[in-house]
C-alpha cells in the first residue's frame, strides 16, 4: 500500500529537529536520529556498531541533489533510502556493507536527486517492502520541509 498522505510544514528560520518518526507504508514507526548539519551527516553511522530493527537516522539537505553516502568506518550494513521534496523515495540501496578498514571506499549514489536520506538496519528495506515511488510519511517537530 502507498500512502499519498505527506506530512510536510514550511519550517522558516527554525532549528532542525533532534528526532523524528518514520511511517513506511507498511504502517510500521520508525524512530529517526535527525542529520541535518554537515558534521553530523558526515559522521552518520560511523563507529556504531548496530542499528535497532525500529531506528534509523534521517539526513536532511538543503536542496535536491544525488547526495551520496559511504559506508567509511561504519561496523553494521545499512539499507539506504533516498527521498525526494515530497518524501516519496527515489532509490533504495539495500544491505550496503561496511568498507573494510584501510581500503577504497565507494560512494553509493542515487540515480536521481533527492533532498532527503533514511538509513536503516539491514534488511528493512525488503522487510517492508519498500521500494521507489513509495511515500514515507515524516513526523517531527519542528517539521521537516
Amino acid at each position: 500500500m502507498i500512502l499519498t498522505t505527506v506530512l510536510l510544514a514550511v519550517a522558516a528560520a527554525r532549528p532542525a529537529p533532534h528526532v523524528a518518526i518514520a511511517v513506511l507504508p507498511s504502517g510500521h514507526e520508525f524512530m529517526l536520529e535527525v542529520a541535518a548539519d554537515p558534521a553530523s551527516r558526515a559522521r552518520g553511522y560511523m563507529g556504531r556498531e548496530t542499528v535497532g530493527p525500529r531506528e534509523g537516522m534521517l539526513f536532511l539537505f538543503e536542496s535536491d541533489e544525488r547526495h551520496s553516502f559511504w559506508m567509511k568506518d561504519c561496523k553494521t550494513a545499512l539499507d539506504i533510502v533516498w527521498l525526494d521534496a515530497t518524501l516519496r523515495v527515489v532509490w533504495v540501496a539495500k544491505r550496503q556493507l561496511p568498507c573494510p578498514p584501510g581500503d577504497d571506499c565507494p560512494s553509493v549514489v542515487p540515480p536521481a536527486p533527492a533532498r532527503y536520506v533514511i538509513e536503516l538496519a539491514p534488511g528493512t528495506a525488503a522487510s517492508e517492502s519498500l521500494s521507489a515511488g513509495d511515500t514515507v510519511i515524516v513526523i517531527s517537530d519542528p517539521p521537516i520541509r
